[in-house]
């Protein structure tokens, strides 16, 4: 099923019967691979920027609230969970901070017995925050955020989309930065569980996209354009996926180390399609894994504007390091 139906959109559609260009079971079979290979990449980059969205909830919550509970969200007593911390004016916060201590007690108890989460429990009747939080589900740790108070959404928002040391733009409302930080995290959760449940990713499946506005706010320096936005890119598409990845990366070489990753996984693609299929359409690279082809260049230029000289110089290095694919220089090595 993963071979046929779930490449038959690159050769013709489900619309028609037969596979236009007529692919080999290899082609499929490689066209599965590098397309699986290309987005466990991507999965890695998503769950560094799901550990880093909690560590700086689940630090804002320690610092402000307290590192202890209560089983009751309307104790006010040493409790993080305490409803008076949140906005009281959501509906959803009531439902949201019970979801949570469900998911405390839940840790409590023998179906989980071999989770960290649970040993710590016996150990400090307790589990603050920054535990606490690596047992939440991503989805369920986007709506924890959702009804913090303003105050606290704009400090996380903050560090999440500038860093812990940058201030944000007076040209950039905190409203504009909220709607961005929202729309990413949402396309991020999907991308994440699609990914992991080993499903390939259709941007036509997704419920979640950028808004326009507050993209264009954000991104500022040519990773899109309008006109490109108008035509799905950088909407919900594996490129909007990398772009809100990216953005939300403010250390070097882990940036430096995923983009290296996505290039490698490139790279592999080009060379199996010059050994397989050297002079056909069959192996189209960028159709494949749904990515425009200037994406790594502009990913690249992201780094540059976050980390200056020495981005510039890595990826000089990389590209002088790697010795350029040439087909007549791949058939020359086998004669």
């Amino acid at each position: 099923y993963s071979l046929v139906n779930l490449n038959k959109h690159l050769y013709g559609g489900l619309d028609v019967r037969t596979f236009l260009g007529n692919p080999s079971i290899l082609d499929l079979q490689l066209c599965h691979m590098i397309n699986m290979s290309f987005f466990q990449i991507v999965l890695k980059g998503i769950l560094y920027v799901e550990t880093s969205f909690k560590t700086k909830l689940s630090y804002l919550i320690s610092s402000q609230y307290g590192v202890t509970s209560k089983d009751d969200i309307y104790d006010p007593n040493n409790n993080f969970l305490f409803r008076g911390h949140y906005d009281t004016e959501d509906s959803r916060t009531n439902g949201i901070l019970k979801s949570l201590l469900n998911k405390q007690q839940y840790l409590q108890s023998d179906e989980q017995e071999h989770a960290y989460a649970h040993h710590f429990l016996l150990r400090n009747r307790q589990l603050p925050p920054w535990i606490f939080i690596h047992d939440v589900e991503f989805g369920l740790t986007i709506q924890w955020y959702n009804i913090l108070r303003e105050e606290d959404k704009n400090n996380v928002c903050a560090k999440m989309i500038w860093g812990e040391t940058n201030d944000p733009p007076s040209n950039v409302s905190r409203k504009t930065a909220k709607r961005f930080l929202d729309d990413a995290l949402q396309i991020l959760r999907e991308y994440r569980n699609t990914i992991a449940h080993g499903e390939r990713v259709f941007p036509s499946e997704m419920r979640y996209a950028f808004s326009e506005e507050p993209l264009f706010a954000i991104l500022r320096n040519g990773e899109l354009t309008r006109d490109e936005y108008d035509v799905g890119i950088g909407l919900n598409d594996p490129y909007a996926c990398l772009l809100a990845i990216t953005t939300f990366i403010h250390d070097p070489i882990l940036m430096f180390n995923f983009l290296t990753e996505l290039q490698q996984q490139l790279d592999f693609g080009e060379r199996i399609k010059h050994a397989i299929d050297p002079d056909g359409d069959n192996l189209d690279l960028l159709r494949i894994i749904g990515i425009p082809s200037f994406t790594m260049e502009r990913l690249k230029n992201i780094s540059h504007d976050k980390f200056g000289d020495v981005s510039r110089y890595y990826f000089t290095l990389l590209e002088e390091s790697a010795r350029p694919f040439a087909g007549e220089d791949f058939d020359k090595n086998l004669d």
